[in-house]
């Protein structure tokens, strides 16, 4: 990670105290507008922590769309999929998200409402999303210039995310500068598992490798595999593994990437370093 950019492009406040022993306190806050390049999915994920609120404490509440985003939408990626439904009041109703802001003069206050829960009746903004959770952003085809908006204070603590789903789950970038790859540590239970990327080819999407088409998904191979290239990720069909993807594949603040859990593997977990 480049550190230095990441720090000068962030509004330093506070104070911050430098002793023989290091730095033993600081306080670096920010904002990030995240733009949206695919009109359909994108994945996204927060990367300020609200002030005031741990990593596990944050909610849908704490995602803030500018007044360009009208007619997108936040979706999460669950056992039944991007377009999964969810009780409410009674009735199975889409997981889907919109933001009403106070001069629509939605019946709750401002804040996200599932699209479809009795006429925007109940305000969602509670709906946990801690660090580390990413989702998905139906960016609409109309609105090029949606945004979310980031803001809040510079997460200290790694964040190591658990994969609840057997199959995809969506992992968001918390840190508030561009991530490689080689960044995301996966713990000894990540064995067949692996990492894809939602592209506007979809998450299959193809690269070129080696002259020819492979799938864009990434296994990670330990140094007790006796990869070709060291320990890292390498591209699933990447030509016997010859080539470490681990400086080669950049993840941009405020983006994310899915994985996807094998179904033995209940226990597999990935983890975003600190940001300092």
């Amino acid at each position: 990670m480049d550190y230095k950019k990441m720090i000068a492009a962030l509004v330093l406040a506070g104070t911050t105290a430098v002793t023989a022993e290091g730095i033993v306190s600081s306080s670096i806050v920010g904002y990030q507008n995240k733009g949206f390049e695919n009109s359909g999915y994108n994945i996204a994920g927060n990367t300020f922590l609200t002030i005031g609120k741990a990593a596990s404490e944050m909610t849908l509440g704490d995602i803030v769309p500018n007044d360009e985003f009208v007619s997108s939408s936040i979706q999460f990626m669950t056992a039944g999929g991007a377009n999964a439904k969810v009780e409410f009041g009674g009735k199975q109703v889409k997981a889907k998200y919109v933001y009403w802001a106070a001069g629509d003069d939605p019946e709750d206050g401002a804040g996200w409402y599932l699209d479809a829960d009795g006429d925007a009746e109940v305000n969602q903004n509670n709906v946990a999303l801690p660090m580390g959770t990413g989702f998905l952003v139906s960016r609409f085809g109309s609105e090029s210039e949606a945004q979310l908006v980031y803001s809040g204070e510079v997460n200290t603590d790694p964040v190591t995310v658990e994969l609840p789903n057997s199959g995809y789950n969506v992992i968001g970038n918390c840190c508030p500068t561009d991530l490689k790859i080689g960044d995301i540590t996966p713990n000894e239970d990540f064995v067949s598992s692996s990492i894809q990327f939602m592209t506007a080819g979809g998450a299959n999407a193809k690269v070129e490798f080696g002259g020819k088409q492979v799938k864009a998904k990434y296994v990670y191979w330990a140094a007790g595999d006796e990869p070709e290239d060291g320990a890292g990720w390498y591209l699933d069909a990447d030509g016997d593994a010859e080539v470490n993807q681990n400086n080669l594949v950049t993840i941009p603040a405020g983006a994310g990437f899915l994985v996807s859990r094998f179904g033995s593997e209940p226990d597999a977990t990935v983890t975003i370093p600190s940001a300092l």
